[in-house]
């Protein structure tokens, strides 16, 4: 099959990850695969199908079987590509996300179009249906085989702690985790801070806690390196998350957790990860404390929510892409005749 994706800012990032991995999938199961991309091919990725920069102008491709915009920026240039081909990629609902508050009626606006619509969660799958009608499939983001475990069997007295996010998201909710980390040394517990981001450490970041390990625009492969000697990670983000890749690769990386409770986490951590509401200071920090002060509470959750990350095998995942984009050829073919 012919599978075209447009991305918008080919940026450091897990939807932008996300979608690299899908292309990458496809070219192995021998369908032939197209990025177009508004910039060069990153640094970071290794893409095994044919990349194309379209900054200075749309190329003419031969016919495809399915364009999939990635974001709400492409669905007008994947049209203007292909128009009887095109479905939407959704990782998440842009009009609810804080930073797009004054576009968002222009985005609603864009999802009036009734399009095949691939979401990375069952949750999204029902409120995207819901809300504009929309025909969904559902297909996950795959597991990064990089982020793998190593033989761990007590948590560090001196705690090593997770935290990846931009901080000046208001979506990510850093600072819940950052407060938690204070009230969790406050209580006795010594641990070093790790934090991982897309932004240079600002300084009122500092203000809340410095953290002893700050890592700045790396590469996937050294998250993965840095994760494995991890003893917790947190996940704080707030309902607006479309789904959470730090969390399942804490998961496969045998990290425990504890995350913030919303649809996207509790699809992926099927009951493994304690759960907590985005802004309850306290129960992070509770959550958290438990897990460290438990060696058999720590070693039984990384047992667990390594089985659970694995329903993201890239196996698993081919073999969704595939039956999607069977559906999604047949919902194209019923649009035609309509």
């Amino acid at each position: 099959m012919k599978v075209t994706y447009v991305l918008d800012r080919p940026v450091l990032g897990g939807g932008v990850k996300v979608v690299f991995q899908h292309g990458n999938l496809l070219c192995r199961a021998g369908h032939d695969v197209t990025i177009l991309a508004n910039g060069p091919q990153p640094d970071w990725v290794h893409f095994q199908g044919n990349y194309i920069d379209f900054s200075t102008g749309l190329p003419a491709l031969p016919e495809q079987d399915v364009i999939i915009a990635t974001y709400y920026t492409t669905i007008d240039i994947a049209q203007r590509i292909q128009p009887g081909a095109v479905i939407h990629f959704c990782q998440g609902y842009e009009p609810n996300f804080p930073h797009l508050a004054d576009i968002s009626n222009s985005i609603r606006a864009i999802y009036s179009q009734i399009l095949p619509t691939f979401v990375v969660t069952p949750a999204l799958a029902d409120y995207i249906h819901s809300q504009y009608q929309r025909p969904t499939f559902v297909i996950s983001p795959p597991l990064d085989v990089r982020f793998s475990p190593v033989r761990r069997l007590l948590p560090r007295r001196n705690a090593r702690i997770l935290v990846q996010g931009v901080f000046e998201s208001s979506l990510k909710n850093i600072t819940t985790a950052l407060d938690a980390i204070n009230i969790l040394r406050e209580w006795g517990q010594m641990c070093e801070v790790f934090r991982v981001s897309v932004f240079p450490l600002s300084e009122a970041e500092e203000r809340i806690l410095e953290p002893e390990k700050f890592l700045y625009r790396v590469s996937p492969e050294q998250v993965a390196a840095e994760l494995q000697r991890c003893d917790l990670a947190l996940f704080t983000s707030h309902i607006e998350e479309g789904f959470g890749l730090p969390l399942l690769e804490a998961m496969a990386s045998g990290v425990p957790a504890v995350s913030s409770d919303i649809p996207s986490t509790r699809y992926m951590t099927a009951g493994t990860v304690p759960l907590v509401q985005p802004d309850d200071v306290e129960g992070f920090a509770r959550e958290a404390y438990r897990l460290l002060r438990n060696p058999l509470r720590w070693q039984l959750q990384r047992w667990r929510a390594r089985r659970a990350a694995q329903r993201f095998h890239p196996d698993v995942v081919i073999r969704q892409l595939e039956a999607g984009l069977a559906w999604a050829v047949e919902q194209l073919k019923h649009q035609t005749k309509a």
